[in-house]
């Protein structure tokens, strides 16, 4: 039996109650998130500011702004910050510098500059083959890197409701049917 019935099979409400507190305080945490990245210039404990720019231009090189936002719109490098920053472990964090460092690296050996100073085809190039490369390899920090990127856009609200198709209710709402074109009542 799961938590949320008793031995009998009948709904225990505490659970459920317990449940959509549980629900509704992870969407104020992630609501946290997006108040907070937009408010706060601070770099925060685990990137310098260098570093900081330095994942700022790579988020929006992977996630550009189109008809839609991009990462820097989302609030991609803030969320990052301040994941990294609140939940990140030691060991994560130098994972995330590593990646960024590789990225930097890449840039130099390939064009002789900076990331920052390169045109926007350019950084497109550098970061096509550090993707290569580490795909190749299977690099799992670069994989945690590129997931959290792609979490940080999604889970806001611009990644949410612009790039994705966004219905609180999907379908349309009928709230009187007649029986027979319902059909049977889940039992979900």
């Amino acid at each position: 039996m799961s938590s949320v019935a008793d031995k009998h099979g009948k709904l225990n409400r505490r659970a459920l109650l317990l449940g959509a507190v549980f629900l509704a305080g992870g969407a104020a945490a992630l609501n946290r998130f997006a108040r907070q990245s937009n408010a706060s210039t601070d770099v925060g404990p685990v990137f310098s500011p260098d570093q900081f720019a330095l994942l700022e231009q790579v988020a929006d090189t992977m996630i550009p702004a189109t008809d839609t936002p991009g990462a820097i719109d989302a609030g991609v490098p803030a969320f990052l910050r301040d994941m990294l920053a609140d939940w990140g472990s030691q060991e994560t964090h130098a994972q995330m510098l590593g990646v960024l460092d590789t990225i930097e690296k890449q840039a130099w050996s390939r064009f002789g500059a900076a990331f920052l100073a390169l045109p926007g085809e350019r950084k497109l190039e550098v970061m096509r083959n550090v993707d290569a490369d580490a795909m190749a390899r299977q690099d799992p920090a670069y994989g945690k890197f590129k997931w959290l990127v792609l979490v940080g856009y999604y889970q806001s609200e611009a990644g949410a409701t612009q790039e994705l198709r966004y219905e609180l209710v999907p379908g349309a709402w009928r709230a009187c049917l007649p029986l027979a074109e319902v059909g049977r009542a889940s039992a979900v």
